[in-house]
């Protein structure tokens, strides 16, 4: 089979592999779809671990080609989405029903290779039927959608409430509508591309601002009469995080779940969030969010196909890469199984 390798950071090749061995509680997954997301180009850079010799990617859809002795639940043929955190359902973490924080977690690229390749193995736990009539290419947002989801549960969002989310690429623009089918009666998306900004318009925001023309925390302010209750930062700048505590009203609430570089440091004021009694909360990964999740897109009532900009073929991994990097379109699906390429 193709697969993209790493060779350490900035070396990503695209290689002749053997399909990985199929262990007796394994499924064999022959890749359609698998999302580009901001954590593959911190990979690339090396500012976020991959191992030398693994294959990135962990946004994936695709049809079962094989199962392991002992698995029950699944058969070739059968469609899935994956869940590519594999925990160790031992450590404390796990345990306290908490495991996004597993201590011994490890995604499916350390395991048997990443989906941005023909075809990965998980261990059948990591895997969730796709409800009939539901394209493949949605199940590809299983996980990040997931995320969002638990990023929603942690902001435990009213109805009624004002919230704003500051970046409005396709993270920025499902938490958009998990905030609506939460209750809010107000959100307010801050994103400078006006290509995105129309489409979160057209998916429900109440207003969508330029923070390049305008000074988006004061329209922010201004919109929502004085500050919202919630702010979903996902950006995963400095310059964002830093501005949540300035839209937030006394109580607020701000999520930061934008992936900053590990390294990077942010200046903000200790003062507004001792005076307005503000929560800082973190979300991580998905917790129990994938089944609720499935369901959200099957219905569409997460509606993610507006947000596919682009499908490109395996061979062209890099460019989609660097497109991602730039910003170009919103989300970019690469499909191994359609690259007549290979």
């Amino acid at each position: 089979m193709k697969a993209v390798i790493s060779h350490g950071a900035g070396d990503f090749r695209l290689e002749s592999r053997a399909r990985p061995d199929v262990g007796d509680h394994d499924v064999l997954v022959s890749v359609h779809y698998c999302g580009v997301c901001g954590t593959d180009v911190h990979m690339y850079h090396g500012s976020w671990e991959l191992n030398r010799g693994c294959t990135p990617g962990h946004e994936v859809s695709g049809i079962v080609e094989e199962v392991g002795s002992k698995v029950t639940g699944f058969k070739p043929g059968e469609r899935v989405g994956i869940d590519p955190g594999i925990t160790c359902q031992v450590c404390e973490f796990c345990r306290g029903k908490q495991p996004n924080l597993c201590e011994n977690r490890c995604s499916i690229y350390h395991y048997k290779g990443g989906g941005f390749a023909q075809y990965t193995c998980v261990p059948q736990q990591q895997a969730y039927h796709i409800p009939g009539g539901m394209p493949l290419e949605w199940a590809a947002f299983l996980e990040p959608a997931s995320c969002c989801v638990h990023a929603v549960d942690r902001a435990q969002i009213r109805p009624g409430q004002k919230v704003a989310i500051l970046g409005g690429g396709a993270i920025g623009l499902m938490l958009m509508q998990l905030a609506l089918l939460s209750g809010a009666t107000q959100v307010i998306v801050s994103e400078p591309q006006a290509k995105r900004r129309e489409l979160a318009r057209q998916l429900g925001a109440s207003a969508a601002v330029d923070p390049i023309q305008v000074d988006a925390l004061q329209a922010i302010r201004d919109l929502s009469n004085g500050g919202v209750d919630v702010v979903f930062e996902s950006a995963g700048i400095p310059r964002t995080v830093a501005q949540c505590f300035e839209v937030l009203k006394p109580g607020g609430k701000a999520v930061l779940f934008g992936v900053n570089d590990p390294a990077v440091r942010v200046e903000f004021s200790p003062y507004l969030v001792f005076r307005k009694e503000l929560s800082v909360l973190g979300s991580l990964l998905s917790h129990d969010a994938y089944p609720r999740t499935m369901e959200l897109l099957g219905s569409q009532k997460l509606r993610v196909q507006p947000l596919i900009s682009h499908v490109l073929p395996l061979s062209r991994f890099m460019e989609a890469l660097q497109m991602h990097e730039k910003q170009e379109g919103i989300k970019i699906l690469i499909t191994p199984e359609k690259d007549r390429s290979l």
